[in-house]
């Protein structure tokens, strides 16, 4: 008994985290094979695994675009390697990578946590926490949790971003670990510098940690530390270069005939996360619920009314992080409207809502400080009471908890399986299909879920790419994986 009162505090934290990630660990687990998991495991059969992964990645760098780290590993790992018919084995995979992320990501949102509370609070994991819930409640992005590759190009690098981070953080806040984390800022941050949505966040985050908050000791050190110094930014710099502007990256501008304005994606930009900003506000309270709960928190851990430091500095790295993760994009593809892929908007809300998160406690902290503000126990009831009550009214009466995403999951869950029963009979019937040519006929179109990540086969188009083909502009290549002349998709009730 004494063992689970010291430890209550563990168990609603255990409690609160199952409460998140299972019901989307039910929804990955019913994901299927997608889009650009065909072409990057298309090419397995035929020799050295490790060989092939290279060649597809340099080739994509020189033709298609620029990521070409990713584009090694995308075929080194993809689980459709196998070759056999994967069923709820995909789902299971996508789970581990879910796992492994969201664990690299906490342990970087607890790293920055430490250093906005103070490395010795005890809110470190309630924000931790409420960070989690804030950035998996509020929206779900079937792009990056369903859809390997998506997985490959978002979620992995941005939590080896989040573990980079961390290292910068500790590098100054343990000294006697500064070789570990060094290296670790080195290593961890390759992958995500060959990603153009990371390039900035890792070199200003690092410009910041390394250079702005240790700038005497960096301008008095020997040469040698200099040069320490220097490398990992170099690093950044020269596989972000490699990135952005490789051949394939003006190689697929081309293509699309794009003529992007620079200024004109600035605006865009702003009127993308002004939008976001929005709809986060005005559609979803329970974020706003949350965020008024970091005000709360920056107000009671503030027990000595101390004046919060770094906030200027804080916003000002979350602006250009944002700006930085979201105009490469905006100007890249020549967006003219608030459109933004699921993958992108899973960028832009990780930035939006960290930065708000993180800035709703600096609020917290800046007001006990300047009106003396310090809650006794009763004040404590009352303000707990009050947030229950305001909770009461914009999620309950309004049903507005429908649109909680765990909630939401457990509501579509017959659309989840039934869409997973779908695409995997339809992938069954390929690959025992003893036709070159395939034709599958279905009886409707499943309708549209953001829990579904769909094969991405559609109506009446017949998939004939050529197997010599590396990656195809126009179509998915489901038909080379399976080793097909062609596929074709028809549904009857859309004829």
């Amino acid at each position: 008994m004494k063992i689970l009162k010291n430890n209550i505090g563990k168990i609603f934290e255990v409690l609160g985290y199952l409460i998140v990630f299972v019901p989307m660990m039910f929804c990955i687990y019913y994901a299927v094979p997608a889009s650009d998991d065909f072409a990057a495991a298309s090419r397995v059969d035929g020799g050295n695994i490790f060989s092939q992964s290279v060649y597809r990645g340099f080739s994509m760098w020189a033709d298609w675009g620029g990521r070409w780290l990713s584009q090694i590993i995308q075929m080194l790992i993809n689980p459709l390697n196998s070759h056999q018919h994967l069923g709820h084995k995909y789902g299971i995979y996508m789970i581990v990578v879910f796992i492994i992320t969201t664990l690299l990501t906490i342990y970087g949102l607890k790293a920055i946590a430490k250093r906005v509370l103070g490395k010795d609070s005890k809110y470190v994991n309630l924000v931790t926490f409420l960070i989690i819930a804030l950035l998996y409640s509020t929206y779900y992005y079937s792009e990056c949790f369903n859809f390997y590759i998506g997985a490959m190009v978002y979620p992995i690098p941005v939590s080896l971003a989040f573990v980079t981070i961390a290292a910068m953080i500790y590098y100054n806040d343990r000294p006697e670990k500064k070789t570990k984390y060094y290296w670790i800022m080195v290593v961890a941050g390759i992958f995500p510098a060959t990603i153009e949505t990371c390039d900035v966040l890792l070199g200003i985050t690092y410009l910041y940690y390394i250079y702005y908050l240790n700038w005497d000791e960096r301008k008095s050190e020997s040469i040698k530390l200099k040069i320490k110094h220097l490398f990992p930014l170099l690093l950044y710099i020269a596989l972000g270069v490699s990135c952005v502007l490789s051949p394939g990256n003006f190689a697929r501008r081309e293509y699309y005939n794009l003529e992007s304005n620079f200024m004109r994606s600035l605006i865009q930009t702003i009127i993308d996360i002004v939008v976001r900003l929005q709809d986060l506000i005005v559609d979803h309270p329970l974020a706003v619920i949350l965020l008024i709960i970091f005000i709360i928190i920056g107000i009671v851990s503030n027990k000595e009314l101390k004046k919060p430091t770094r906030v200027i500095e804080t916003a000002a790295l979350f602006i250009i992080i944002t700006f930085g993760a979201m105009l490469p994009y905006v100007y890249g593809r020549d967006f003219r409207n608030t459109y933004l892929d699921i993958r992108m908007e899973y960028i832009l809300d990780y930035c939006i809502e960290i930065g708000l998160a993180l800035m709703c406690i600096y609020l917290g902290q800046w007001l006990a400080y300047k009106f003396d503000i310090k809650f006794s126990g009763k004040e404590k009831v009352g303000v707990t009471a009050a947030l229950i009550m305001f909770a009461y009214v914009t999620l309950i009466q309004n049903y507005a908890y429908l649109d909680v995403v765990q909630v939401d999951i457990l509501r579509n869950r017959g659309l989840i399986q039934e869409s997973y029963n779908f695409w995997d009979g339809v992938m069954l019937e390929i690959e025992n299909s003893e036709e070159d040519d395939v034709v599958i006929y279905r009886d409707k179109i499943l309708p549209w879920s953001r829990y579904c990540f769909e094969m991405g086969l559609t109506d009446g188009d017949t998939y004939a790419v050529d197997p010599s083909i590396v990656y195809d502009r126009e179509f998915i290549m489901p038909n080379v994986y399976y080793g097909k002349k062609s596929i074709t998709l028809y549904y009857t009730d859309h004829e």
